[in-house]
């Protein structure tokens, strides 16, 4: 059977060093470290785990693994009765923590057993960021193609209620810079924002084709925020 994945980039957002004598760790060494080790977290109240399997070719595998019951029948012998029986249900996580110039990626299969991908790896990520050791705070956001959003607009006349933007703010540069990225690190820099949320919105319709909207998407499209978008219908 063929697995589906959804990819997603890793943006880790670098926390105030507090211990000064403590030697910095880079994305790379940070990442590899956080992945090494089995652990346990939270999501809509269930207990979901962590399991890796090393690294293979300089990728880090792993399983994102929940306990679930499910109504079962018993053998044909003992009845063929209905009893509640408890599996394991896991999908496989693969992470490239290698510096590239648009990030870190990490690819999360696709099971319905399991949950949703996005909203597992923000209660996964959120489990690191409440705990005050991590040199890094992660922020995970989808890696989409733009050409999805042009089509959406085109079908609906590149007119639509409103588009929101959700940012990750950049701290380190990756070689170009565009207006999006200069004007979104000049906002983290003066107010110490990790996260940035734009709503562009118009009773009359915002126009999608518009320099401004496209060259937005094009800086979203690498991971670098979230997108939604609605019709005027």
């Amino acid at each position: 059977m063929n697995k589906v994945f959804e990819h997603f980039h890793l943006n880790l957002v670098q926390k105030p060093q507090q211990d000064l004598l403590s030697k910095p760790q880079n994305r790379e060494t940070s990442i590899r470290f956080i992945f090494s080790e089995r652990f346990q977290f939270q999501h809509l109240n269930k207990a979901f785990h962590w399991v890796p399997h090393g690294d293979q070719s300089g990728m880090i595998l792993g399983t994102v693994e929940r306990e679930k019951a499910r109504t079962q029948r018993r053998a044909p012998e003992e009845g063929a009765g209905e009893f509640q029986g408890v599996e394991w249900q896991g999908s496989i996580v693969i992470i490239d923590p290698v510096h590239q110039p648009d990030g870190q990626k990490l690819a999360f299969e696709r099971d319905r057993d399991v949950g949703q991908p996005n909203a597992i790896l923000d209660s996964l990520v959120s489990h690191f960021n409440e705990q005050q050791e991590p040199p890094y705070t992660i922020v995970i956001r989808s890696l989409f193609d733009a050409e999805t959003f042009r089509a959406f607009a085109k079908r609906h006349g590149e007119l639509v209620e409103y588009v929101n933007f959700s940012f990750v703010v950049p701290n380190m540069f990756f070689g170009t810079t565009t207006g999006v990225d200069q004007g979104l690190r000049r906002i983290g820099d003066s107010t110490g924002a990790q996260t940035v949320d734009l709503r562009l919105q118009s009773e009359e319709g915002v126009k999608t084709n518009s320099e401004d909207v496209q060259d937005t998407i094009l800086y979203a499209e690498s991971g670098n925020a979230s997108v939604t978008s609605k019709a005027m219908n």
